[in-house]
């Protein structure tokens, strides 16, 4: 009804206007200035709309966006420009018998007068309008805020927190040019371990290292941040060093193993995969995917580790924290809780015009897109219209989107049928927001790569389930002294059932033996095996999106 008496007094505005303009032009006895009146009666509401009725038809058929208020538009505009020709037409026409124009009778003050009211009342009703969507910015908080805190763990005393070393350990490495550098060992793919390089690394930073141990091995980590109020510029600047620490853990631990530290080594891999959930900890995607990057470092590192194991590690290897390291990876829910919090507090500071449009530009991380001067003299009132008649339908877009999203990280996809199915859902999904031309503006911009960050969590349980192998063929190579030439040759011995390919339809993961290498892969989103992961040192092929992990048999065979 608000929008229905906006457009109404728009139009009325303009009929007025035209009126007056018509009056104005009746008494002039100048055919010119009568003729400027009539021009302006006409054009200038016209004018004024077309602006409104180009931006309204770029988000209707340019980009597809809903709501779609280009019919509203134009029926204001051709309603001023029709009524305008007739209201012209009719206060021009002759009156008997004075043949002197009908509009001459007209108040011309008057008219103008009621046309700037109706101007006022109808930037009035847009204000109402605004205070209505403002409104809801407090309950968006509030809502924000409870979603964070269901999400983020319980509060932890100083003693118990991991938080605090990892920051002490950060502030150590951060003092240290060596971990600045790309061509530092902990920064190396697969660095060599051996070099004079590495072995002063790890005497210089053992206390670094034992402070970074002594976190993992907490049980809580939670860092300081306000949950209470999430926002999308929330600085989250333990992510980098807690991947830091992880991999310097990780070269920590291959040192260990080549010195025949296999305990001390072992140990350490559990421990890289615990920094990694402790940086799952924070409730949003982003620390969810450093999580997962922090698993695959742990995972590599085992893959490395296990040739080096020797016939009196058997044992080793069927302890609980080796079990838990391959087994499932974490759900990543919460995740998607997280976001929708932070959606929600964006979209309330959008709201109560916090942020304008100027923020949107922000939020796009984009300095080619930075607002010019004239953007920025325009902002206030496109901001204004901008909350009004699209960031309601913005909002709902962002919950229906995070709702869909969040359904469907719920459910468990390490099972090997469900990939195929978890792809139907996403491309579902897609398909609707695409059907009902979603998201909007805001949601669009919050809405991060979905359907990548299902596929980094399958990539996840394809890398789980090749380490699980890798474990398996371990301890065959242990009691019997050769790996296994097929995966089958494990199931029921060492495994339970044979490792399926989470991107493949009933097909077990790949398995490739040489005097070289002991090689574990999945096909990849792409579904072509391609012969399976690159080598770290190898070329780049753009075309191989195989993941699995190698164990090099030629080590283990040595033992």
């Amino acid at each position: 009804m608000g929008y229905f008496a906006f457009f109404l007094l728009l139009t009325l505005t303009s009929l007025l206007w035209s009126a007056a303009c018509t009056a104005a032009a009746a008494r002039s006895d100048r055919s010119r200035t009568r003729g400027w009146w009539l021009f302006l009666a006409l054009a200038l509401p016209v004018l004024a709309l077309l602006p409104f009725l180009a931006a309204t038809a770029y988000l209707a058929f340019g980009i597809f966006l809903r709501p779609n208020w280009f019919g509203p538009v134009l029926t204001v505009v051709l309603s001023s420009l029709i009524g305008g020709i007739w209201i012209t037409r009719a206060g021009m026409a002759s009156v008997p018998p004075s043949n002197a124009a009908f509009a001459e009778r007209w108040p011309v003050i008057g008219l103008f007068g009621l046309a700037i009211l109706a101007k006022g009342v109808s930037f009035g009703t847009l204000l109402i309008l605004d205070n209505a969507v403002a409104a809801e910015a407090r309950g968006m908080r509030v809502e924000a805020a409870a979603m964070m805190q269901a999400a983020v763990p319980p509060a932890v005393a100083d003693a118990d927190n991991a938080a605090k070393l990892y920051e002490q350990a950060a502030a150590v490495m951060a003092d240290d040019p060596a971990f600045r550098v790309s061509d530092s060992p902990p920064l190396v793919m697969d660095p060599d371990v051996s070099t004079d390089t590495v072995t002063d690394l790890l005497t210089r930073h053992a206390a670094t290292l034992d402070t970074i141990r002594r976190a993992a091995d907490r049980e809580n980590c939670l860092f300081a941040h306000d949950w209470t109020r999430p926002s999308v510029d929330m600085l989250l600047p333990e992510m980098q060093p807690l991947r830091l620490a992880g991999r310097f853990l990780a070269l920590a631990a291959r040192r260990a193993a080549a010195e025949g530290r296999i305990e001390e080594a072992l140990v350490d891999t559990v421990r890289i995969q615990k920094i990694g959930r402790h940086a799952a900890t924070e409730p949003i995607i982003i620390s969810q995917l450093v999580g997962m990057a922090l698993d695959a470092v742990a995972l590599d590192t085992l893959a490395d580790i296990l040739p080096a194991l020797g016939p009196e590690d058997l044992g080793r290897l069927d302890a609980p924290a080796i079990r838990d390291l391959v087994g499932p990876p974490p759900s990543i829910f919460r995740g998607f809780i997280g976001e929708e919090a932070l959606g929600l507090s964006t979209f309330a500071d959008f709201a109560d015009a916090r942020s304008n449009l100027d923020g949107l530009w922000q939020l796009t991380a984009n300095p080619d897109l930075a607002p010019g001067t004239l953007m920025r003299w325009v902002s206030a009132p496109v901001s204004l219209l901008f909350r009004v008649f699209l960031l309601p339908f913005d909002i709902a877009s962002h919950r229906r989107m995070l709702h869909d999203y969040r359904q469907l990280a719920a459910l468990n996809f390490d099972r090997p049928q469900r990939h195929a199915e978890q792809q139907k859902k996403i491309a579902a999904i897609e398909a609707a927001l695409q059907k009902d031309h979603l998201p909007g503006l805001v949601s669009g911009v919050l809405k991060p790569a979905m359907a990548q960050v299902f596929q980094s969590q399958t990539r996840a349980v394809a890398r789980h389930r090749a380490a699980a192998a890798l474990v398996a063929a371990t301890k065959r190579r242990l009691e019997t002294g050769t790996l296994p030439e097929s995966l089958d040759a494990l199931v029921p011995g060492e495994l339970p059932t044979l490792p399926l390919d989470p991107f493949a339809t009933d097909a077990p993961l790949r398995l490739k033996v040489t005097p070289e290498e002991f090689l574990v892969w999945s096909v990849g989103p792409d579904g072509e095996d391609d012969g399976g992961p690159q080598p770290p040192d190898a070329e780049h092929d753009a075309g191989n999106d195989d993941i699995g992990l190698q164990m090099r048999a030629a080590t283990a065979a040595a033992r």
